[in-house]
């Protein structure tokens, strides 16, 4: 399996999603077909994707530069702000209680982990998005496709189909069925008491630990050894407090994870796509979309799905994290799972229950995601956040989680967010981080990497030397020149460049 990309250069008609005042700058590209590797490639060379469309801020002349930012998740430390918010849900749904008084505002300092501040902007790229200079059937392509003068590793994949990856408890009972809503099993009535959360803490603990193997008395020595050490309450544990099955609870909160091409995720596709168009019209004040521009922005990937030995349990691609209460969708999470990292893509949630912080609370269950990721492949340590503009105040909550990095965009090497950067990017929107002058992009491209270049022409794929022969080219064409330094060496060597 190989990626197939068709690249547009530079593009300049598009209105700023952020500042809303000037036309934004940036290079894109049609992928046709992408494989996970190198998506991650791209991204770490401050690439993003749009549906199938990838673009890149040009960040020395755009209104609004675009940083690409990501989470140590390994690392990650809670404050109070998420405690606060992890709390408010966990209070929610063991006792129906509703803080409305403190109710999260749309795209402020406690918005969503994904770049949810588009208003028509760089993200949805508008019409060039949807429609490229030429759709490729990739699937005949590649059964035609000839070899010219190169070698290449092609690659396989497995199939998908249903769930994923599923946490939480099974819901129960029954309600009238609505665009959000899907069918439920019958359950149980519970009618004890619930149990005050410490004792459940201390019986969840003592679990984990006979779980582990330990006899009754290691496991009583152990307790007895923590007891009046106050110890700091990880994510995991905040998040384990919420009502488990066959605890008394006002609401239950399922969190689903399918993949973009299962049955499961097609069987909920009009519960999706109602909640999103809830969601735009209500908080983006935009008109109503049809479900055609809702697959092509938030449904449709390039990322070829793949599972094996190297990826964890639900596999490599394109996933909606759902999140389903008593049986009604109030969330989802657009994700990649990529080689070395989770990355968000968007987030969206029912205006209804904007009390709860659903987009901070949404940023943190995706981190923890992350890193239940990293306990199966250890090469998944970090939680990509998108983009993180700082001449945009709306956009710097991003910040706030710790610890992040920034994407230096001259030399791709990655620098923890301090107070000195930001000091630094209040003076100058634009700024190369890597302070070193010395520094030098690893994967940059020199004239002589271009003739290794992969080109697909036709039906037949070579390197760009044997494709300048074969067309009779003296000179290298600039449209190659500018891809290949935009991707770089590595994937400019991988991936095929549609040429007509």
């Amino acid at each position: 399996m190989y990626s197939i990309v068709d690249f547009y250069g530079k593009q300049s008609n598009n209105s700023c999603g952020y500042c809303k005042r000037h036309v934004s700058q940036s290079h894109g590209m049609w992928a046709h077909s992408m494989t996970c590797r190198d998506y991650q490639d791209l991204i770490d060379r401050g690439w993003r994707r749009s549906g199938c469309y990838c673009y890149k801020p040009e960040m020395n002349s755009t209104c609004c530069p675009s940083y690409t930012i990501k989470c140590d998740a390994t690392q990650f430390r809670l404050n109070r702000s998420h405690k606060k918010i992890i709390k408010k849900v966990n209070r929610f749904l063991k006792d129906g209680h509703r803080e409305d008084g403190d109710a999260e505002k749309p795209n402020t300092s406690g918005g969503n982990s994904a770049d949810e501040f588009t208003g028509g902007g760089d993200l949805e790229m508008g019409e060039v998005a949807r429609n490229p200079r030429k759709q490729i059937s990739v699937p005949a392509e590649i059964e035609t496709l000839k070899r010219k003068d190169v070698a290449f590793e092609g690659q396989t994949t497995d199939a998908v189909d249903g769930l994923c990856l599923a946490k939480g408890a099974d819901t129960s009972g029954s309600a009238p069925a609505t665009p959000n809503q899907r069918p439920s099993g019958n359950g149980s009535s519970e009618t004890s008491l619930p149990k005050k959360a410490k004792l459940m803490r201390i019986e969840r603990k003592k679990e984990k630990l006979l779980q582990k193997g330990l006899s009754a008395e290691e496991v009583e020595q152990r307790m007895r050894a923590a007891k009046g050490k106050n110890v700091e309450k990880t994510l995991e544990d905040l998040l384990d407090e919420a009502p488990k099955a066959g605890e008394a609870a006002a609401h239950r909160l399922e969190l689903i994870t399918v993949c973009t091409s299962s049955a499961e995720f097609k069987n909920s596709l009009q519960s999706s796509f109602s909640l999103y168009k809830k969601y735009q019209t209500a908080v983006h004040n935009d008109p109503p979309r049809a479900i055609e521009e809702y697959q092509d922005f938030l449904v449709k990937s390039p990322l070829k799905y793949s599972k094996g030995s190297q990826t964890p349990s639900c596999g490599f691609g394109s996933f909606h994290q759902q999140y389903w209460l008593d049986d009604r969708l109030i969330a989802v999470g657009v994700i990649d799972i990529l080689p070395s990292s989770v990355s968000s893509v968007y987030f969206f949630y029912d205006p209804e229950y904007r009390f709860l912080a659903l987009g901070t609370y949404g940023s943190l269950r995706e981190v923890a995601f992350t890193r239940k990721l990293y306990q199966q492949t250890p090469s998944i340590s970090n939680y990509y956040m998108g983009f993180y503009i700082h001449s945009c105040p709306k956009m710097r909550y991003k910040a706030n989680l710790t610890p992040s990095y920034l994407l230096c965009p001259e030399v791709y090497s990655w620098h923890p967010i301090t107070a000195n950067m930001l000091a630094k990017l209040d003076r100058n929107k634009y700024c190369r981080l890597n302070e070193d002058s010395d520094a030098r992009d690893a994967n940059r491209v020199t004239r002589s990497d271009l003739a290794n270049v992969l080109i697909l022409h036709g039906s037949t794929y070579m390197r760009y030397s044997a494709y300048q022969e074969s067309t009779d080219q003296t000179e290298v064409d600039e449209n190659v020149s500018l891809y290949a330094r935009l991707v770089g060496k590595v994937c400019s060597g991988r991936m095929l460049l549609y040429e007509g």
